[in-house]
């Protein structure tokens, strides 16, 4: 069974059909006669419980497609029931017939056409989430309501979450020291530190690397039992051994990686950096009475603007309504922060994200009792939320929102 995500107090994901996600919108394929020709075919990926980078990765090798050659517009969760529109390019003929289906263990890809370009990084409109939220307290279900209301009134602020921040270790991001062009120090996190979802395997294979810091060279990286782990390791021999004065035998390591996991890496702390210029934000504009916080592995704080419990009538009112003329003196977006990165990587641009969004198409279940929580004495309760959100957004944002 997947790990179990503590939200606020509630549980998500206890099994991946709580957690369904439904790209929509993004580019329409080509059906008519002769989309066998186009430069690229669009398939609709369907996954249960994988982890994209490393499904893609997969494929890669079982369907002889190049990682790079794949497209495809944001990544899934791995504790999910996902599905999502990729496109591989049309010399690789996965499938030949419209509707004709590849599948495997938890995934498929169904051929849906031809089109002329590679999928990109957000093209898609939506992402419309279903989630079952379970491990509801009785307090929690009566506070529902009240803040179901605020939500819709007041939207929320648009925080990358948690799951960005996945290359944390003990609230570090190995792409801090990516930035500062100290290459040792990221891969040392990476290599030699534990994580808490690394594996027993994954643990063995850091402590051996760990007890031979910083001479990786006398490491056979082919007894290493987690495979993303060799590459780097070969990378600094061969670069300790070319004997070249100016060869940064960690940055040969990190440049070995997986472009997708440098990216990534990156991108949290680009993602980071705007969390922390719109919790600025909220605590130069809003008392702090108005805002509730929520702590995240990083060791950083999320800001809910929102009006506490103990208020009612017209002072409940009057504060919803202050905090309703706040937000709407927000700014709308504030711009994600670049380096210049060209001597390493190319993955950061410039572009504004929103600071405020509000989830369309929002419904919630009534409350009924979960059967695979609680007891006689300890009754819990579930609810299901069905929403979209633009691509970017975090729906763990929502959960926290309701139920934190």
């Amino acid at each position: 069974m997947p790990p179990v995500f503590d939200e606020a107090m509630v549980k998500l994901r206890q099994v991946p059909e709580d957690f369904v996600v439904e790209e929509v919108g993004g580019p329409e394929p080509n059906i008519e006669d002769g989309w066998q020709n186009d430069q690229h075919h669009l398939y609709r990926l369907y996954k249960r419980g994988h982890d994209s980078i490393a499904l893609l990765a997969r494929l890669s090798r079982e369907l002889e497609v190049p990682r790079r050659a794949w497209g495809l517009s944001g990544l899934k969760d791995r504790h999910a029931v996902t599905t999502q529109t990729v496109s591989v390019p049309g010399t690789h003929r996965i499938c030949t017939e419209i509707g004709e289906v590849n599948s495997g263990d938890d995934w498929s890809l169904t051929l849906l056409g031809g089109c002329d370009q590679k999928v990109r990084s957000g093209v898609h409109e939506w992402n419309r989430f279903t989630l079952k939220i379970r491990d509801i307290t009785y307090e929690q279900v009566q506070r529902l309501p009240e803040r179901v209301v605020q939500l819709e009134m007041h939207g929320m602020p648009n925080w990358f979450d948690s799951q960005r921040f996945g290359s944390a270790i003990k609230g570090v991001l190995p792409g801090a020291h990516i930035l500062e062009r100290d290459f040792e120090g990221a891969m040392n996190l990476y290599l030699a530190q534990r994580s808490p979802s690394d594996r027993s395997a994954t643990r063995r294979d850091k402590e051996i690397i760990k007890g031979r810091w910083p001479n990786l060279e006398q490491i056979d990286a082919g007894e290493l039992s987690h495979k993303p782990l060799r590459k780097p390791i070969r990378a600094y021999a061969r670069a300790i051994g070319g004997g070249a004065d100016n060869t940064d035998p960690f940055k040969a390591a990190y440049l070995a990686m997986p472009r997708d996991l440098r990216g990534m890496w990156l991108s949290a702390w680009q993602s980071r950096r705007w969390n922390q210029s719109l919790a600025k934000l909220f605590s130069e504009r809003f008392d702090e009475h108005l805002l509730h916080s929520v702590g995240i592995p990083t060791g950083d704080t999320l800001l809910f603007p929102h009006a506490p419990a103990g208020r009612h009538g017209a002072a409940k009112h009057s504060l919803v309504q202050n905090i309703a003329e706040r937000l709407s003196e927000m700014p709308d977006s504030l711009p994600m922060q670049t380096e210049d990165l060209s001597d390493i990587d190319g993955f950061l641009t410039e572009h504004d994200r929103p600071c405020i969004i509000h989830p369309s198409e929002f419904s919630i279940s009534e409350p009924e009792r979960d059967e695979m929580n609680g007891s006689g004495k300890r009754k819990r309760w579930k609810t299901t939320l069905s929403f979209a959100l633009p691509p970017g957004a975090y729906a763990t944002v929502v959960v926290k929102r309701l139920f934190h």
